[in-house]
């Protein structure tokens, strides 16, 4: 038993090794050999597609997918126990549901996969075999719900129900077919409006975002045309099979590298000496170090995690209060989705088809001007609290820092001259990236070994899986939005308030700026965009200066209550309470408020760079 339940962490860590090699074989044969290798894309994505199915599995067991929880915390016990009982029952059947079409889909799979000559079963396997898995590690995870109330009726009924249900779906294919609203009663055109209205109470009743997302676009075909589902469902795989996806874990990894491989330390010394001695020269320290990190990771919850620690202690020593060293840390970890490389970015590019690339020099600016907007507060506030100083750095030592965080400092520069010159695709560049902190960990720092080397993998995969489930569900939801056209009907509504393209950037700003307030950056990105994306086509936007507005727009919501996960992290790695940091964060938010008005009132400041370098 003890092997089986490391399954996910020796399958996913040893595929997602495999995806490494193969890219980087891919790689070689193109740059050194001139001889591109015909193969290796269609293989990696394939198994990336496994790799991320085996993440969900691991998010199942441990209970980590997105999930909106500050209604629940309202609640009293009583309640709150119903409603979770019943968020575990939803994900039970959209479990099942997974199995079903995966068997379906497989079942129905008559192409071939051209440059691997195999057919197409080997990708759409995925679903109903590991949804197998996914319902193991949901029932593993029911026996830890209730096991301390000394109860195991829920955890025998969902084994005793998932025994009949998949029964019935391998003897009778078209067992859900009772599903089929439409054969008792008809809702006509208002479907999709109580499809969405169901979807909000049991997303905010604590159904994690991706299955609450799958329940409700399941409703919407029950309510409508049950005949379509199965050639929707389809797109749960393929909306995994993209080359640009798997930049995604490859960049987790690289920040999962860096911060065990001793990177992170070299950074945060190396911007001490070169500003520690300014006024308020600790939290200049602070944000210029999590720009430089934001050069690695492309992620601001990795930033705060793996430099906060480090920040946090490095400024209560030279006397900074609690509030200002929380507050500093969460407010600089936005610069991370901003500036390149930047996961944000790359799920944004994702969903609306944009260059990755464009993108990644788009943010840089911005990222630029958050971190001075954020050095010119903190000058402010130092000056009014009167922080001490750290004595200035001799040359001697600044120089010593800087060769001791030079290959850091390389990894961004790295990435971008790989992208822009060509060589590279956003993808590529991910992955020699991480070949990279491997190399620097291993041989230059010496402090990566093999162990901490698989065990980042691992993590990697974990992380990869909650942003995969998010991706293979906004899809099958985007496919009821497409069908409804329910993007051009909220374009009516802002056409009704707003006589211009700038009115409906604000109207667009203050409705991320409220919602953010409620759900996790990564669940509005996926939630909110496929219907704001069309509405920013409508008005002739730019697409890649939306990008970057609604990425650092939603940065701002993991800063502020209830759901401004950035707070909770920090308050984690910081040992203090949320309130505290949430105090020091606020005098923060109005350089940030300040400089996305700023790029909404002149898009030209984020579309200049890209359309320069990147014509076309």
């Amino acid at each position: 038993m003890k092997y089986f339940n490391k399954l996910e962490e020796w399958l996913g860590g040893i595929l997602f090794l495999i995806v490494f090699v193969i890219l980087i074989a891919q790689i070689v044969a193109r740059q050194v050999f001139d001889s591109p290798l015909i193969w290796s894309e269609e293989l990696a994505r394939l198994l990336f597609v496994y790799v991320g199915m085996i993440g969900i599995a691991m998010g199942i067991r441990s209970q980590q997918h997105v999930f909106i929880d500050f209604l629940t915390n309202m609640m009293s016990e009583k309640l709150r126990k119903i409603v979770f009982s019943f968020a575990q029952f939803l994900i039970f059947v959209s479990i099942m549901l997974f199995f079903h079409f995966g068997v379906r889909l497989l079942k129905g799979a008559s192409f071939e996969l051209v440059s691997l000559g195999i057919s197409e079963k080997w990708l759409y396997a995925s679903l109903p075999f590991l949804s197998l898995l996914m319902l193991v590690r949901f029932l593993q995870a029911q026996v830890e719900n209730y096991k301390n109330n000394l109860t195991y009726f829920p955890v025998l009924f969902f084994l005793v129900a998932s025994a009949i249900v998949i029964a019935l779906i391998l003897f009778n294919p078209d067992i859900f077919k009772v599903l089929r609203i439409t054969n008792y009663v008809r809702f006509g055109s208002e479907s999709v409006y109580i499809v969405l209205l169901i979807w909000l109470v049991i997303m905010f009743i604590g159904t994690p975002v991706g299955w609450s997302l799958f329940i409700a676009t399941i409703l919407y075909f029950a309510m409508t045309r049950w005949n379509v589902v199965n050639s929707a469902s389809s797109k749960l795989v393929d909306s995994l099979n993209s080359f640009s996806l798997l930049s995604v874990p490859f960049f987790i990894l690289t920040g999962i590298l860096m911060n065990t491989g001793g990177i992170t330390t070299k950074i945060f010394e190396f911007a001490k000496a070169l500003l520690g001695h300014y006024r308020g020269g600790m939290g200049h320290v602070n944000i210029g170090a999590s720009l430089i990190f934001s050069g690695m990771s492309g992620s601001a919850l990795a930033d705060a995690g793996g430099l906060g620690q480090l920040e946090i202690k490095a400024m209560r020593d030279a006397g900074y209060d609690d509030d200002m060293c929380g507050g500093i840390t969460a407010a600089s970890c936005i610069i991370g989705p901003l500036v390149p490389p930047s996961i944000a970015m790359i799920i944004y590019g994702v969903i609306s088809n944009q260059s990755i690339a464009k993108l990644f020099v788009a943010g840089f600016v911005p990222g630029v001007l958050v971190t001075i907007a954020l050095m010119i507060m903190n000058y402010y506030i130092s000056k009014k609290r009167n922080y001490p100083r750290t004595p200035k750095a001799s040359m001697e030592v600044l120089c010593r820092e800087f060769k001791g965080a030079i290959w850091a400092l390389l990894t961004p520069i790295l990435i971008i001259v790989g992208i822009f010159s060509g060589l590279f695709t956003p993808t590529e560049a991910a992955v020699i990236a991480a070949l990279y902190s491997i190399v620097v960990g291993k041989f230059v720092y010496k402090e990566l070994t093999l162990q901490s080397l698989f065990k980042g993998c691992v993590e990697a995969v974990a992380i990869t899986g909650v942003t995969v489930l998010m991706v293979m569900t906004v899809t099958f939801f985007g496919d009821m939005i497409a069908r409804e056209q329910v993007a051009m009907k909220i374009a009516e509504v802002f056409i009704t308030f707003a006589d211009s393209q700038f009115m409906v950037l604000v109207m667009i700003n203050l409705l991320l700026l409220f919602l953010g307030m409620f759900i996790d950056a990564l669940a509005l990105q996926f939630l909110v965009l496929p219907m704001l994306i069309p509405i920013a086509v409508h008005f002739n936007i730019d697409l890649i200066f939306f990008g970057v507005m609604t990425t650092l727009n939603m940065m701002i919501g993991i800063l502020t209550p209830p759901m401004g996960m950035a707070l909770f992290v920090v308050a984690r790695v910081g040992n203090m309470p949320v309130s505290t940091v949430t105090k020091g964060v606020l005098p923060f938010l109005i350089p940030i408020f300040a400089t996305l008005v700023l790029i909404t009132i002149f898009p030209q400041i984020i579309t200049f760079i890209p359309n320069l370098l990147l014509p076309g």
